[in-house]
């Protein structure tokens, strides 16, 4: 592309970095985590107003997977800096000069001869953000009896114990919410009450009011601390309808604008010796939290037995989010097949929404790019591109584009402006 005299801008560029850490055992997917709030954004710097700067057409802000790395970024005198470079995928790049103001350098609208004003320019940005919204996830978990009194494999090895359900789904819960803790918001609804005894006069069948770790930012210690031990005895029935009423009163008094999941793990049906516990009124609460608040529930059973699979497969379709295949929940032999499935879900409630900041001048401009690819502006999300979700402030990709924002977890937002 042939150079052009433009006046003095200042080009910006953040990194917006995510942790992709390996879970704590048994990562079979190979999957990468996905977006990540809460990282410090970084301001551009500007070289001397007499160098010679090449920047990218576009202001560029970048979203990654990849471990973060600490850059200060410094200028020399001779105009190269250190730091956060500006990504080289997306459009071809401008070479732009700027001069010492009150010199002399004709009209910068000016062009020499055989070049022409392109369409659009780089706008002049002091700082930018890009933050993709965190979901917020409830984990509601079945502690009955059978959890500790049933054992099977955790790492594949015949030569190792087996070991109780309830010291995998603890192991399992540990790692997930560990590696995607700056990611997703995570909260905890036990089903039976943390204190439940054997039998229905001891609590048995109670689920305590509320949730036992309410959903916040960075809530990975909360979890762990507001769960029984890895080795502790759990006891009690399996209430499970009364555990995902709670449940879903508690996410229904969260901000509606947010993202709000359920995540129901259990290793059976409802007990019938829990006095009325039903299970049809269990699948109508899935049925409105999905269809009247926008709750949808994951369902992954812990070594279900099929003959009594029907509830969970009931549930996992009322809820929305039925796993892909013959079976609509996740059911899983062991630990390693437990840490993928929830993993993977956990994976799929990583937001798609972006906020930008600040909104741009001339929004028809603006750019989405995801892994040097352009995404298309749409109508909706019936289409694959990202659409203004809140007018030029917050985009969410749709279709193909979360899906390949999900895989390769770069995303840039570039600023553009009429030359005029």
């Amino acid at each position: 592309m042939t150079p052009i005299a433009l006046p003095p801008a200042r080009a910006f560029a953040l990194l917006l970095a995510l942790t992709s850490a390996p879970l704590a055992c048994g990562d079979s997917s190979g999957q990468t985590s996905g977006l990540s709030a809460g990282t410090q954004p970084t301001t551009a710097t500007a070289g001397s107003a007499t160098e010679t700067t090449t920047t990218t057409e576009g202001e560029s802000v970048s979203s990654t997977m990849s471990e973060p790395t600490d850059t200060e970024g410094t200028a020399s005198g001779t105009g190269t800096t250190t730091g956060p470079a500006v990504p080289t995928t997306g459009p071809e790049p401008t070479t732009t000069t700027t001069t010492e103001p009150g010199t002399t350098t004709g009209d910068p609208s000016s062009t020499s001869a055989g070049t022409t004003m392109p369409d659009k320019i780089p706008c002049d940005s002091e700082e930018t953000e890009v933050v993709p919204v965190p979901p917020s996830v409830l984990l509601i978990l079945d502690k009955s009896g059978s959890m500790s009194m049933e054992k099977w494999d955790h790492d594949a090895k015949p030569q190792t114990a087996d070991v109780t359900r309830w010291h995998s789904l603890h192991q399992v819960v540990e790692g997930v919410v560990t590696t995607f803790d700056a990611m997703v918001h995570f909260g905890v609804k036990l089903y039976p009450k943390i204190d439940a005894g054997s039998f229905e006069p001891q609590g048995a069948c109670e689920v305590a009011p509320g949730v036992e770790v309410p959903i916040a930012p960075m809530n990975a210690a909360a979890v762990l601390a507001g769960i029984p031990a890895i080795d502790y005895e759990v006891l009690g029935g399996t209430p499970m309808e009364t555990g995902l009423k709670r449940g879903f009163e508690y996410l229904k008094t969260l901000d509606p604008s947010l993202q709000r999941f359920a995540i129901l793990v259990a290793d059976g049906e409802i007990s019938d010796t829990c006095q009325g516990e039903n299970f049809l009124e269990a699948q109508a609460a899935v049925e409105e939290a999905y269809g009247t608040f926008d709750i949808p529930t994951y369902v992954v059973g812990i070594d279900v037995d099929p003959s009594t699979s029907e509830q969970l497969a009931t549930l996992a379709i009322a809820g929305g989010k039925p796993k892909p295949g013959p079976d609509p929940f996740y059911q899983t032999a062991n630990q390693t097949e437990l840490q993928a499935a929830i993993q993977q879900i956990v994976k799929d409630t990583l937001s798609c929404v972006i906020a930008v900041d600040p909104a741009p001048s001339e929004p028809e401009l603006f750019e989405v790019w995801i892994d040097g690819q352009p995404v298309p502006p749409v109508a909706s999300c019936d289409e694959d591109g990202f659409v203004w979700s809140v007018p030029h402030t917050e985009v969410t990709l749709c279709g193909a584009a979360c899906d390949l924002l999900k895989e390769t977890g770069k995303v840039q937002a570039l600023y553009f402006c009429n030359p005029g």
